[in-house]
């Protein structure tokens, strides 16, 4: 019995550009700040994935990932702090199906990189890559999330093995639990995290099926290697946990690299070389991206 947590919902639609999106945006102070300038742009990023898959072409580096060391987490400020942008969606009642992910091993062997869903048998591909390749160091995932039992099962996983995780384009719901879980975390610097509530649709199976759906994710949720549990270690703070929690199921909370940044995340950004970023150079990498547009 598989449970989901991504949410079985119509994707939200993109918006058009002569008009704004349409969102639901938690208070936010007014003036003009870096981060609100590019956030528009890095939404569509994310989006794209719910619209269709985008190709990848990382080739980054394993050894450079290695010699990363975190940037500082800023310290919060909440009069200062920018505001996550929740884009809504639609609610269904029905399944969705979740397609698995593509894995390809690269780097002679150091490197997995992984695009598309978290599906029901991710967590059997994710091993056997493992188990074929015992000198794997790193995960670079691109992954808009998927299903919780197989999810939080490759998350264990990647965290016995200490792997890096690096998040290419956008990593969202489940997704994020195995960015959270990783020995070390990495974003590309126009990286997108993604999050929401929990969505198991208990409630679209027959019974006896529900009632034992409920019964897991009850289980799941409150074991001590659960998604709550890795976003706390990885350094999320009450105000992303609140976030998480209250950003209903169909919808989706934006949160850009200086964002996390802010909230006191633990990660590094580097670039397509594996290079680490200083919070400097990714606003000024961010900043040159928003002119160009």
């Amino acid at each position: 019995m598989h449970t989901e947590q991504e949410p079985g919902h119509e994707p939200p639609p993109v918006p058009r550009p002569a008009h704004p999106l349409r969102a639901k945006p938690t208070p936010r102070r007014s003036g003009l700040t870096l981060t609100r300038l590019v956030l528009a742009v890095g939404i569509l990023l994310v989006l794209a994935w719910f619209i269709g898959e985008r190709n990848s072409g990382n080739s980054d580096s394993a050894q450079a990932s290695v010699s990363a060391e975190p940037e500082a987490p800023v310290p919060r400020n909440a009069g200062t702090r920018s505001e996550a942008r929740v884009v809504q969606g639609q609610k269904s009642t029905t399944l969705r199906q979740v397609e698995d992910a593509r894995m390809q091993v690269g780097e002679q062997g150091t490197v997995l990189r992984i695009e598309g869903s978290v599906g029901r048998n991710f967590a059997t591909q994710l091993q056997a890559a493992l188990d074929a390749n015992p000198s794997l160091q790193r995960i670079d995932i691109t992954s808009g999330g998927g299903y919780a039992q197989s999810g939080l099962e490759a998350a264990r996983m990647i965290r016995r093995r200490n792997l890096i995780v690096r998040v290419h384009s956008h990593c969202a719901s489940m997704c994020v639990g195995l960015w959270a879980a990783a020995a070390q975390r990495q974003m590309e610097p126009d990286a997108l995290i993604g999050l929401h509530q929990w969505n198991a649709q208990c409630e679209a199976f027959p019974s006896p099926a529900r009632e034992e759906c409920r019964h897991q994710i009850q289980f799941m949720t409150d074991h001590d290697s659960s998604y709550d549990a890795w976003l706390r270690d990885a350094g999320f703070n009450q105000y992303l946990l609140d976030l998480q929690s209250s950003t209903a199921a169909e919808d989706i909370a934006v949160l850009d690299v200086l964002q996390l940044w802010e909230n006191g995340v633990d990660f590094s950004v580097v670039n397509r070389d594996g290079r680490r970023m200083s919070r400097a150079e990714v606003q000024q990498h961010l900043a040159a991206k928003s002119r160009s547009r």
